[in-house]
């Protein structure tokens, strides 16, 4: 775990973290020389073939230039452990949103989904899968009386999936079962994660829709 004022390759200061999880940290910090603010999300996957598909990852999320997805602009190792250096969002997800307002209007759930289903749409067009759509994975950049959506983590679950393949590699256990958020996952994620192409993202924005 990083601490406060911690230096990443002479480039970064850590100033705090934002949120941790079962896989991942993610600390808000600063560039040394520009002054500039951003999120630094350190896996906790230790393996050098994971490392090394992270980084694959991550420079195709960083060729990703839409106004809707979450920017990545850097791919690093931090303490032996894969790490992405993405655009800092200083605002809720879609979740905590939901969670306060409740239902939304008709015109506010037409223009925020409109946005997710651009930023999927761009990034499938860049063969690249999210795996894990739903509304904590949608952060919300405010705006002068609104937010602007931005859809984080493209791939992330992916890279997620082949450590914990390989992790139970040889161990009796039940096959083909996909990391991500059951209740956002079509079928055949849960039954043959493997396979999952682009159509598990439309499956889960039917289910942010709904939720909107």
């Amino acid at each position: 775990m990083l601490h406060e004022g911690q230096v990443i390759l002479d480039r970064y200061i850590v100033e705090h973290t934002i949120a941790r999880g079962g896989m991942a940290t993610v600390y808000r910090v600063c560039h040394q020389q520009l002054k500039s603010q951003h999120a630094l999300k350190v896996l906790d996957l230790p393996t050098a073939n994971i490392r090394s598909r992270l980084l694959q990852e991550g420079r195709i999320q960083a060729s990703l230039r839409h106004p809707n997805i979450v920017a990545v602009t850097d791919a690093l190792e931090v303490d032996g452990h894969p790490a992405l250096v993405m655009e800092y969002v200083d605002g809720p997800s879609l979740a905590e949103v939901l969670e306060e307002r409740g239902a939304l209007d008709l015109p506010t759930v037409e223009r925020w989904f409109t946005a997710i289903v651009e930023a999927v749409k761009y990034a499938h067009n860049h063969n690249l899968v999210h795996r894990d759509l739903k509304p904590d994975n949608v952060l919300m950049a405010p705006l002068s009386g609104g937010y602007l959506v931005k859809v984080a983590d493209f791939g992330i679950a992916k890279v997620v999936q082949e450590y914990m393949d390989e992790r139970n590699e040889g161990v009796k256990t039940r096959t083909g079962v996909g990391m991500g958020t059951p209740a956002y996952m079509p079928p055949e994620q849960v039954t043959n994660a493997g396979k999952v192409d682009h159509r598990a993202d439309i499956f889960a924005t039917g289910i942010c829709l709904w939720e909107l």
